[in-house]
């Protein structure tokens, strides 16, 4: 009992401890499964899809069944006189009464209201499933976003922690020339000063790193003290391949989730008016109706019973109902209206984000490739400050400013890094497009 208590712990500790490995793939997968928002959306489609069958339910037939006993604990009675003023006594009712009906009700003609309700509700899934799509946009690019954020968080904390390992380096340097006389006191303290100016940078880095990964795993439904190892993706920085402009934009007209939300819309109002409209006709509906009904005082049901059996139609037309019709009509060609515009309007807005997002894609990319250019000369004007100081040739000003302007391009070329993640994203976000797969053919 005592191992297996052992084994049981020691699975227990090793699942708390285990390190989950986190691909920018593998968080898109986590986040659909367990985002919040992107749940809840799920649950709005399998609403509509009730909605759909109770609509349906409005023009199929209605059977009902009703049944009931009665019992007579004193029956009532009235009396008969005759000639002779003799009252005689007569019961109306027995000690037991029973009843079952059967009806039905067929609705023929309802205005067109029940079949367009159907309709409306068949659109109205389909619009819930548009939202859905939206909000499973939404998530994997917020996703995107947050794992981006984590490398650009990482790499800041690797520019602090490689200046600091090469001060250190550099303060060997000046310490072994101040033990032969070869610099002053004044350069063995700036060397120093610059080595712990680092050391709070590095720890505000690290909390600054833990927290951006606090948020993706918060965001993808992990537990927040679980540690995970990120790893990130591979730096395709080529454009080539990439679409055109109007083949972005007619991409984003005919996928994004947001253009068929707005076309539904108009679709579901202009249905609406004939919905509202359906107030003007009459509604016919056929009914029939089996009945039967028996007495007895000895729970016999084969005594004293009747049966009956009606069918009919029913027509109910509105005459005047102070305007309601004609009202609720005008109301249904308003919103039909601003559904138009605002289709119109989503569509001018869904052109101005493509373009823009395909702009910062552009720009992102310059200053890419500008920070890559700039951190080799960076690193190359390193080596030779350093070297010319070990040579005696050279100034410590010169090696620590040296050492200064790596360090702020390998963060100009995170952030850059960054930038063009986040401008790829924003654009495949925009179209609807796997980017990655036009830029890698």
């Amino acid at each position: 009992m005592l191992v297996t208590a052992l084994g049981v712990l020691t699975l227990i500790a090793s699942s708390v401890t285990a390190e989950t490995v986190l691909t920018l793939q593998k968080a898109r997968t986590q986040a659909l499964e367990h985002n919040r928002d992107y749940l809840s959306a799920k649950q709005d489609v399998r609403l509509a899809e009730t909605e759909v069958s109770r609509t349906l339910a409005d023009a199929l037939p209605q059977m009902s069944l009703d049944a009931g006993y009665t019992r007579n604990i004193e029956s009532p009675s009235f009396f008969f006189f005759d000639e002779s003023g003799n009252a005689t006594e007569i019961r109306t009712a027995t000690d037991n009464a029973y009843q079952a009906a059967i009806s039905l009700r067929q609705p023929v003609w309802q205005g067109g209201k029940v079949f367009t309700a159907y309709a409306i509700s068949k659109l109205y899934r389909k619009y819930s499933k548009a939202i859905a799509q939206q909000v499973e946009d939404n998530v994997l690019y917020n996703t995107d976003v947050l794992f981006f954020q984590v490398m650009l968080d990482r790499a800041n904390l690797e520019t602090y922690r490689a200046a600091y390992e090469n001060n250190v380096a550099n303060l060997g340097v000046v310490e072994k020339k101040f033990e032969k006389g070869l610099v002053s006191r004044y350069e063995l303290l700036r060397a120093r000063v610059e080595k712990a100016n680092l050391e709070p940078m590095i720890l505000q880095a690290e909390s600054v790193m833990r927290l951006s990964e606090k948020r993706l795993k918060s965001f993808l439904g992990f537990d927040l003290q679980k540690p995970i190892e990120i790893i990130e993706p591979v730096a395709d920085t080529s454009l080539a391949g990439l679409p055109s402009m109007e083949t972005l934009v007619d991409s984003a007209m005919s996928r994004r989730p947001e253009v068929h939300q707005a076309d539904l819309t108009v679709d579901i109002s202009q249905k609406a008016i004939r919905v509202a409209q359906g107030g003007y006709f009459p509604n016919i509906d056929l009914v029939s109706a089996y009945q039967w009904q028996g007495q007895s005082d000895d729970f016999d049901l084969s005594q004293n019973n009747t049966r009956s059996w009606t069918a009919g139609i029913q027509l109910s037309f509105p005459f005047f109902e102070g305007g309601r019709t004609r009202a609720e009509v005008g109301a249904a060609r308003a919103d039909h209206n601003k559904a138009r515009l605002n289709e119109a309007q989503v569509k001018d807005d869904i052109r101005l984000e493509v373009e823009a997002a395909y702009d910062r894609l552009i720009q992102a990319k310059k200053s890419l490739d500008a920070q890559m250019e700039t951190i080799a000369q960076a690193e190359e004007g390193l080596r030779i400050a350093t070297l010319s100081y070990e040579q005696g040739v050279g100034t410590q000003l010169e090696m620590i400013s040296a050492q200064t302007a790596l360090t702020q391009a390998r963060q100009s070329l995170a952030q850059a890094m960054f930038s063009f993640r986040q401008a790829r994203s924003d654009l495949k976000r925009a179209t609807t497009l796997d980017i990655e797969s036009f830029l890698e053919r």
